[in-house]
């Protein structure tokens, strides 16, 4: 089949489908302009400015024991770099508009999809959007984290405020993966955007689906994606924008 046959393929059965679930994976991050830790580069990147790895400087240990040094990686490498909404993000929250798509599953902590304008948007590992005072539960915005000079601090108790994202070494909300389960189980169609069947993200979430047809698009070949029943070789965004949906 021609690259122009499957993406007829793929907006024929994406436009025909009545509960569309989308699992967005890291690699729309980093086509968006986010950091990614989790890449070699990027990782290599930061190891290389800060003399420790970002999986550790992004970890509850980290973040309990040295929380100056957090902060000014977290400031730095992640809230600086916060990527961009380009036009395949924005055909997401058309879908969700048209009532086809109706959940978004994403490990990614920029809340790309939300930014996009999609309301069904399941978060697994929180959102750096969202922050809050751990002791007296006042809610922060991004930019008084981003903003601040140093350490940021609660203004009504003087508690250093919390990041609500799910850093290394957390349990994640046990709630919201039920949730995340349950929509991939309604789902009669399936669309793997920026990752392979063999990342966590897949290999979490597909094993619940019993729909009809699994779409993945991502730039990365593995073996496992022949488990996929239409497989689209591109970046994410890009194959998305050409769909014309």
């Amino acid at each position: 089949m021609s690259q122009e046959e499957k993406l007829l393929r793929a907006k024929k059965v994406i436009e025909n489908s009545r509960y569309l679930v989308c699992l967005l994976g890291m690699r729309v991050s980093s086509q968006c302009g986010c950091t990614n830790w989790r890449s070699d580069q990027d990782a290599y990147d930061i190891e290389t400015r800060y003399g420790c790895s970002p999986e550790e400087m992004f970890s509850a240990e980290f973040y309990n024991t040295r929380v100056t040094q957090f902060y000014d990686f977290y400031k730095r490498e992640i809230l600086s770099k916060r990527g961009r909404i380009n036009e395949g993000m924005k055909i997401l929250k058309r879908l969700e508009d048209r009532g086809i798509l109706q959940a978004v599953i994403t490990r990614d902590i920029y809340s790309l999809p939300k930014r996009a304008g999609c309301k069904k948007v399941l978060e697994i590992h929180g959102s750096i959007y969202r922050n809050v005072c751990p002791k007296c539960r006042t809610k922060y915005p991004m930019k008084a984290v981003a903003e601040c000079a140093g350490t940021p601090k609660c203004t009504k108790c003087g508690t250093t405020i919390r990041p609500e994202v799910c850093l290394r070494g957390e349990m994640v909300n046990n709630a919201l993966l039920t949730r995340a389960v349950d929509e991939v189980g309604m789902a009669d169609t399936l669309l793997l955007l920026g990752c392979s069947m063999h990342s966590q993200l897949a290999k979490t979430y597909v094993k619940y689906f019993e729909g009809d047809k699994v779409i993945l698009i991502n730039d990365q070949d593995h073996y496992a994606d022949t488990a996929a029943d239409l497989v689209i070789d591109g970046k994410a965004m890009d194959i998305m924008s050409k769909l014309g949906l």
